[in-house]
């Protein structure tokens, strides 16, 4: 009994340790990812403006080269001698023309979508700005936490299998399994006639026997191991 009351105050205080924590791992792990998907989005959104900088570019070469067409053309039509000649021109200018007007829609919409591109990129370059000082901030106090328990953690850690070892495997099953489902407490003293962790009532045979060191009892509401603080030792 003396060893799993051991082992409690050993895991108990690595409990507190990782509660000292709390969420902030997570909550670091999580910034992370939002930081990674911000720079990636960034990234193809930086790509993609320089994709359209290029595609708006050919457009306009593209309508400059057909006005420069369309005005040859414009001024064929009074060289022109018959009505056939003339429809003819006429059919290639209109065609021309819709070509044109394809490519100015075309122009229209990737200035919109680099109006969008453009704003979102500002919004992100600033998101991404505090997200960064934000992670910073977290990263060197979680860095700060670790180090100052590291080697409190890593004592603890070691006298933790010393005690394991002086304890058979099967309890040590059984007190694993009861720390899991009570929250990390399996081992508790009596309250009165009653258990410390649920206060169930122990019968006065049960209590004898518990605080006269006489057996190893638990709890037959909660599970938890029992002990005396009567009988308890430093």
């Amino acid at each position: 009994m003396e060893n799993l009351k051991a082992l409690q105050s050993i895991d108990t205080k690595l409990k507190d340790l990782n509660d000292l924590l709390g969420d902030l791992p997570s909550k670091v792990d999580e910034l992370n990812q939002q930081e990674d998907l911000i720079k990636s989005t960034l990234e193809g959104n930086k790509e993609r403006l320089k994709e359209i900088a290029v595609e708006s570019h050919k457009r306009e070469v593209r309508i400059a080269e057909i006005n420069i067409k369309v005005n040859r053309l414009k001024d064929q039509l009074f060289l022109v001698t018959n009505n056939k000649q003339y429809d003819a021109l006429m059919v290639e200018i209109d065609h021309l023309k819709d070509q044109r007007s394809t490519f100015e829609n075309e122009s229209l919409s990737l200035m919109e979508e680099k109006e969008t591109l453009t704003e979102s990129v500002e919004t992100m370059d600033s998101e991404l700005g505090t997200l960064s000082s934000d992670l910073t901030v977290r990263r060197e106090k979680l860095e700060s936490a670790i180090s100052d328990s590291a080697d409190e953690k890593s004592s603890l850690e070691e006298k933790r299998i010393e005690k394991v070892d002086g304890i058979d495997f099967n309890t040590v099953s059984i007190y694993n399994r009861v720390c899991e489902a009570r929250n990390g407490l399996a081992v508790v003293s009596l309250s009165g006639n009653g258990c410390g962790g649920c206060g169930a009532h122990v019968p006065m045979q049960k209590v004898t026997e518990i605080r006269a060191n006489i057996v190893i009892h638990r709890c037959d509401v909660c599970g938890r191991f029992l002990y005396s603080e009567n009988n308890s030792v430093n």
